[in-house]
C-alpha cells in the first residue's frame, strides 16, 4: 500500500475514532475516576477490539455478519445490554469510599476489559469498516496490505483515546474534575443508559 493510498484511510479512521459515542464516554469515565494509566489502558484495549473487528472485515468474514440481520441484531442486543450494565453501575453509589491497592488493580483490569468489550459489542464498527475497507480492499490485495489496513485502524483509534486520556489528566482538568467525580459518573451512566435504551427501541 502506497503512502498516497494510506493517508485517506488514516484520515477517515481518525474521523471515525473522534466521533462521540459510548467508547468516548467509557474512556473519559475511567480517566476521570482512575487517572491517566487507567484511561490509557481502556484506550489501548479498545484499540485491540477495533483491530479484531478490522481483521474480521478485511478477511471477508465480516461481510457475512453485516448481511445477516438476525446475527447483526443479536450483537446489537448484547451490546445494548452491556451498555445498560455499565450505565446502571455508574449511576449506583460506590459501596466503599476507601480505596486499597487491590481496588486499584481491579479498577485497571476493569478499565481494560470494558475498553475491549465496548469495542467488540458495537456492530456499527463493522458497518463503518465494511463501507471504508471496500474502497481499499481489492481481489489482489495481499495479506500484508490487509494487516496494514487493520493495524492502521486500530493504532489510530488507540492513539486518539490515549490522547484523550492524557489531555483529561492534565493538572487543570484534574483539579476541576476532582470535586465533580460523583456527578460526572452519574452523567456518564445516564448517557450509557440512554444509548442502550435507544438500541433496544430500534430493535423493537
Amino acid at each position: 500500500m502506497s503512502v498516497s493510498q494510506w493517508w485517506p484511510l488514516a484520515l477517515v479512521c481518525l474521523l471515525g475514532a473522534m466521533s462521540p459515542g459510548p467508547s468516548l464516554a467509557i474512556v473519559v469515565r475511567h480517566t476521570v475516576n482512575g487517572g491517566t494509566i487507567q484511561g490509557m489502558l481502556c484506550a489501548v484495549t479498545h484499540g485491540i477490539g477495533i483491530f479484531l473487528w478490522a481483521m474480521l472485515m478485511v478477511s471477508g468474514l465480516g461481510a457475512i455478519l453485516v448481511t445477516q440481520p438476525a446475527w447483526f441484531d443479536a450483537i446489537r442486543g448484547l451490546g445494548a445490554l452491556f451498555l445498560l450494565y455499565l450505565g446502571v453501575r455508574a449511576l449506583l453509589p460506590p459501596p466503599d469510599a476507601s480505596i486499597t491497592s487491590v481496588d486499584v488493580v481491579e479498577n485497571k483490569a476493569r478499565a481494560g476489559w470494558e475498553g475491549f468489550l465496548i469495542a467488540l459489542s458495537n456492530p456499527k464498527i463493522a458497518v463503518f469498516f465494511a463501507a471504508l475497507f471496500s474502497q481499499f480492499i481489492q481481489p489482489q490485495t495481499t495479506l500484508t496490505e490487509k494487516l496494514i489496513i487493520a493495524a492502521t485502524a486500530a493504532f489510530i483509534d488507540a492513539l486518539w483515546y490515549v490522547l484523550v486520556a492524557i489531555s483529561l489528566s492534565r493538572l487543570a482538568f484534574t483539579q476541576r474534575f476532582q470535586g465533580q467525580a460523583s456527578l460526572l459518573n452519574k452523567v456518564f451512566g445516564a448517557i450509557l443508559v440512554v444509548l442502550s435504551l435507544t438500541v433496544f427501541w430500534s430493535l423493537w
